[in-house]
């Protein structure tokens, strides 16, 4: 497991806790929406940026070792299935959060909509539906939501 991973499953893990939350709990985390989507923005920015930044490190390594005596070991590289679901996890926390935001009212459908095109979410027109009273608010069931 390397960064790239490790900061989006430390992410994911707190978004999924806030989904958790009491209703009073959950409400203190909304203020703090901007800071929380800008986190995932970032993490999801250092998942697709890891490749390219793969190269260079790789590629620095064996210029400098080129010409020494002892030949460079290649750095080992996340999987791409590794990247990928660090991302798909990822995404879908933070869908689950703001579906948890709008169905306590605490956020509009815009808001949701506005943020989950930003990151490139996909949304589920039936996950916006507010359940009905009495039934649970926990997160929608878990599907894809990378916009396939």
């Amino acid at each position: 497991m390397q960064y790239s991973c490790d900061i989006a499953k430390l992410l994911t893990a707190q978004l999924e806790k806030f989904v958790t939350l009491n209703r009073h709990q959950l409400a203190g985390h909304v203020p703090n929406l901007d800071f929380w989507l800008a986190e995932v923005r970032h993490c999801l920015e250092v998942i697709d940026g890891y490749g390219p930044r793969f190269e260079r490190l790789s590629g620095a390594q064996n210029r400098h070792t080129a010409g020494h005596l002892r030949p460079a070991v290649r750095p080992k590289r996340v999987s791409d299935t590794e990247l990928r679901e660090a991302r798909r996890l990822l995404c879908e926390a933070t869908y689950h959060f703001l579906v948890r935001c709008l169905h306590e009212g605490m956020i509009d459908e815009a808001t949701l909509r506005q943020a989950c095109d930003r990151l490139g979410i996909g949304v589920e027109a039936s996950d916006l539906r507010k359940p009905v009273s009495g039934a649970s608010t926990a997160a929608p069931e878990k599907r894809s939501v990378m916009g396939e």
